[in-house]
């Protein structure tokens, strides 16, 4: 799935955003293509920034498991 600006995803009891932050580069160091996160479910929420990388790796835990 190609993620534009802000996605929303809406399906059963829960939320899902992904707002793309754009790419930082730290000293010496590569860029990074970063997101703000957002799950929410009826009693719990999920969220913080997160580099591309590290939201695949979620998703590969998640197909995984399922």
């Amino acid at each position: 799935m190609q993620l534009s600006k802000t996605d929303k995803i809406h399906k059963m009891n829960f939320d899902l955003q992904l707002k793309s932050l754009g790419k930082t580069e730290k000293k010496g160091d590569t860029e990074k293509d970063m997101y703000y996160f957002t799950f929410k479910t009826y009693n719990a929420t999920i969220e913080g920034k997160f580099e591309r990388s590290e939201i695949r790796h979620m998703i590969q835990i998640l197909d995984n498991a399922i």
